[in-house]
Formats: C-alpha cells, sequence, structure tokens
C-alpha cells in the first residue's frame, strides 16, 4: 500500500467533509482522496514561477492579416441602425 497519512481537520472542514459524505455514501477516506486528486493539480501551480513577459510571443506572434483588417476597420466610420 503506498503512503499513510494522518490529517487534522479544523471543525469547519470536518463538517463539511461530513456533508460531502452524506451527500455522496461513499467513505470519508474515499471523499478525502478524490478532494486531493482534484485539488493536487491546483496547489502544484500555485506555487510555479510566472511565465516570462512574452513567453509565448514565438507561437503567437503578429499576425499581418489581423493587423491590417483592424486597421482598415478602424477608418470605417460606423453607426448605429436606429
Amino acid at each position: 500500500m503506498g503512503m499513510r497519512a494522518s490529517v487534522d481537520l479544523d471543525p469547519e472542514l470536518e463538517s463539511e467533509l461530513r456533508n460531502v459524505v452524506s451527500l455522496t455514501k461513499e467513505k470519508p477516506a474515499t471523499v478525502i482522496r478524490q478532494a486531493l486528486r482534484a485539488g493536487l493539480p491546483v496547489v502544484a501551480n500555485r506555487f510555479q514561477a510566472p511565465r516570462p513577459e512574452g513567453y509565448f510571443s514565438d507561437d503567437y506572434g503578429p499576425d499581418e492579416g489581423r493587423l491590417a483588417l483592424e486597421s482598415a476597420m478602424g477608418k470605417i466610420q460606423q453607426r448605429s441602425e436606429r
């Protein structure tokens, strides 16, 4: 079997766990495992360094067609249809 661990739950979290166990009719250990599986990626991402400015610039460089369209559309006078 894997690592065994004890977890201290504050009263609020313990109450939430009881509610979820009641709703799902699963064992508390099963609910805790599912919560860990769902939440660990979120926790890991919080501690990753942010990507530097311009990280995706090589992949999403200037699009000449889009820039030309934006320029052309900026020259057209627009009115409401009323």
